[in-house]
């Protein structure tokens, strides 16, 4: 497997383990450990750590790396972001919507 596509698959695969928490937040990882446990060479288990860094799902710590820790409180203030988007987006909704889509979303409802 070429250099790029080794960096890929380390890539997803540490994006989906650390996604569900299977790799957990504050975990060590190392280059060397990756390269161990893929086959691959530090080169491209570093270009997919970096890839991660970007987009803040690992940090750099030292010399190595861990998965990056929850933020509660930024987690808190998208929860209130989302939910006041949510209901605007519904409120809008309620306002465009036609008496024939109504009557399909009535419709659906009552066959479930």
């Amino acid at each position: 497997m070429e250099s790029a596509s080794q960096s890929d698959h380390i890539y997803k695969l540490l994006r989906r383990s650390i996604l569900a928490l299977d790799i957990t937040p504050g975990e060590k990882m190392t280059e060397r450990g990756l390269e161990a446990s893929f086959g691959a060479s530090r080169t491209p288990a570093r270009a997919a750590l970096i890839r991660l860094e970007s987009e803040g799902l690992a940090r750099r710590v030292g010399r190595g790396w861990i998965a990056s820790p929850i933020d509660l409180a930024e987690i808190r203030m998208l929860a209130e972001f989302r939910e006041a988007l949510e209901t605007a987006a519904v409120r809008l909704a309620i306002e465009r919507a036609s008496d024939s889509s109504i009557r399909a979303v009535i419709d659906v409802l009552d066959r479930s």
